[in-house]
C-alpha cells in the first residue's frame, strides 16, 4: 500500500472517529472506564438518587453526552464488579436468556429476591452532564431501564435528522408507567423529560470541561414541520 493511500485511509478513519459517538453507532469504542462521576440509580420507591443515597433534584437538567450498550456478567462475588464487555457498533445484544440456561448452575449468582439467577445480564451506560458539567453515570439493568435508554437514544437520533449529527438532548430524571407481568397494576419506570437540545461546535473529542460550556449552543426541541420535513394539513 501507498504512502498516499495509507494516509487517505487514516484520514477517512480519523474523520469518522470524530463524528460518531454512542448515540450515532448505538455503541462507541472500548472503554474500560465505564463509570464516570457519579452513580445515580432509579430506586424501587420510584426515586433517583446517587449510589450514596443522596436524592437527585427533579427539576435540573442535564446534557445526555454519551451512551453505551454492555454485556456483564457477575460472579458470586457480591463485591466484586461484573466482567463487561462494550457491545461494538452496530453489533446486537446476545440472547442473555440463552447465556443464562447455557452457564452451569454454579455459576449463577443471588438476585435481589434471593433467588438464583443467571450472570448475564444486558445493560445501558448513559452518561449525563449537569450545568457545572459534573459527569454522572446512569446504568440501566432493569427491563424499566432498558425501555428508558433506548427511547432517549431514538429521540436524539429523531433530532439529528433536524440539526446535525453534533445534537444532545437536554434532560429532566423522571418516571412514566408500564405495564408489568408480576402486576395488574403495573409500575413506574425511569424515564428522560428531553426539554431542548444542544449542540457541540468544532471536533467532538471527550466531554467538554467546564470552560468549554460556551460552545454549546441551545436547540429548541423540533417543531412537528421540521421532523417531518412536511406541513401537517388539517
Amino acid at each position: 500500500m501507498s504512502e498516499e493511500v495509507k494516509t487517505a485511509n487514516e484520514l477517512i478513519e480519523r474523520a469518522v472517529q470524530e463524528v460518531m459517538d454512542g448515540f450515532d453507532a448505538y455503541g462507541d469504542e472500548l472503554d474500560r472506564r465505564l463509570l464516570q462521576g457519579t452513580q445515580i440509580k432509579f430506586t424501587n420507591a420510584y426515586t433517583w438518587v446517587t449510589r450514596a443515597g443522596d436524592e437527585m433534584p427533579a427539576n435540573e437538567e442535564f446534557i445526555a453526552s454519551d451512551v453505551k450498550r454492555v454485556e456483564a456478567k457477575w460472579t458470586k462475588d457480591k463485591n466484586a464488579p461484573p466482567q463487561t464487555r462494550v457491545l461494538l457498533p452496530g453489533e446486537k445484544f446476545r440472547d442473555v436468556k440463552k447465556l443464562n440456561e447455557e452457564t452451569p448452575r454454579d455459576q449463577w449468582v443471588e438476585g435481589p429476591n434471593g433467588q438464583l439467577k443467571g450472570p448475564y445480564e444486558n445493560q445501558h451506560y448513559l452518561y449525563l452532564l449537569d450545568r457545572l458539567m459534573k459527569k454522572y453515570t446512569y446504568v440501566a439493568n432493569t427491563i424499566g431501564g432498558n425501555i428508558a435508554v433506548p427511547e432517549l437514544v431514538q429521540q436524539v437520533r429523531d433530532a439529528r435528522i433536524v440539526y446535525g449529527p453534533d445534537t444532545y438532548a437536554k434532560v429532566r430524571l423522571s418516571d412514566t408507567w408500564m405495564k408489568t407481568r408480576h402486576s395488574k397494576d403495573g409500575r413506574q419506570r425511569p424515564y428522560f423529560i428531553v426539554v431542548g437540545y444542544v449542540r457541540r461546535r468544532g471536533k467532538l473529542i471527550e466531554l467538554p470541561e467546564l470552560s468549554e460550556t460556551e460552545k454549546l449552543e441551545h436547540l429548541d426541541k423540533p417543531t412537528t414541520k421540521q421532523a417531518l420535513d412536511d406541513e401537517i394539513a388539517f
